[in-house]
């Protein structure tokens, strides 16, 4: 069964006021000091959203939401690692390390909480994994390799232990390029300060996915198409090393397409140009939103 995005159900609406500045050069040079940066971008959003949630719910409040006590202790814990991978990245950058910015973040409640922690271990663990073919220095990629897989292990917990559902998706975790992790990291950035170093990263439209019957694996999609893009458009399904697509069908302003059935666990999914077999930033049409395909203990994976 298909649920709907993680992040967009939770956040429900953008709050993004003033986003980063990001590169838009094209032939822009993407260097190791900017993919650090990207990433230190992304450890200052996950240290301030635990500093800000437990501070916010204390050990009565994971009580009350039905948690037993080691749960807190160990989201504590996690908090301590994203602030010592934020120490461990401004001392590799020195004064070329970009600031943190002013977040907003719906975590109403430690449910809320324990989902939105699950979505951002799993996008930072993508982020990293897309990221790693375009470090050059070898010493950087290994600390980079190093944090990839804490973070996968710690989305492995919040999933299974926190949140009862699978703690791994398939055989293959999921690379993601920067723009589409910068579309799902953004939607909790308020404003950054202007002194900060660009991102490398285009500014997509945000898409929300909603189910419009189960059974039939059928999908509503929302997001804004420009007046001149006539191509024919698909829905590509990011899941482990593969990338699937299915063709999108337009009527009046209505998008729909029908989901495939054989997928499990985290998917990220965006709009892209049908005309193209491989994503890029270029055909890539919109922004990521995150899916969930629940299965059992039984299920058979998917290759």
């Amino acid at each position: 069964m298909l649920r709907s995005s993680l992040l967009a159900a939770l956040v429900g609406c953008a709050f993004v006021l003033a986003a980063p500045t990001v590169n838009t050069d094209a032939n822009e040079v993407v260097d190791d000091v900017a993919i650090l940066n990207f990433a230190l971008t992304l450890e200052h959003l996950e240290n301030a959203f635990y500093t800000q949630c437990l501070a916010t719910f204390d050990a009565k409040d994971f009580a009350k939401a039905g948690y037993p006590d080691w749960v807190r202790g160990r989201f504590e814990q996690i908090a301590m690692h994203e602030a010592t991978h934020v120490r461990f990245l401004e001392g590799a950058l020195g004064d070329k390390a970009t600031k943190p910015c002013e977040y907003k973040f719906p975590c109403d409640d430690p449910r809320s909480f324990s989902a939105i922690s699950m979505a951002l271990e799993t996008v930072g663990t993508s982020a990293y994994l897309g990221a790693a073919p375009l470090i050059e220095n070898k010493s950087y990629l290994a600390d980079a390799g190093s944090i990839l897989a804490t973070e996968a292990r710690q989305a492995a917990w919040v999933s299974s232990a926190v949140l009862k559902g699978s703690a791994w998706d398939g055989p293959f975790e999921t690379p993601l390029g920067a723009t589409l992790v910068f579309s799902l990291a953004s939607q909790f950035i308020v404003s950054c300060p202007a002194s900060n170093p660009p991102l490398p990263v285009s500014i997509k439209p945000t898409l929300s996915v909603s189910v419009i019957d189960t059974s039939a694996r059928s999908a509503k999609l929302t997001f804004d198409r420009s007046a001149d893009n006539k191509q024919p458009l698909c829905l590509a399904y990011f899941t482990g090393l593969d990338v699937k697509f299915t063709d999108i069908k337009q009527k009046g302003d209505e998008y729909t397409t029908t989901v495939p059935a054989n997928l499990q666990g985290t998917v990220y999914v965006a709009v892209v140009d049908c005309t193209n077999t491989k994503p890029t930033d270029m055909n890539t049409l919109t922004g990521a939103t995150m899916l969930e395909f629940p299965f059992s203990s039984s299920a058979k994976n998917v290759a």
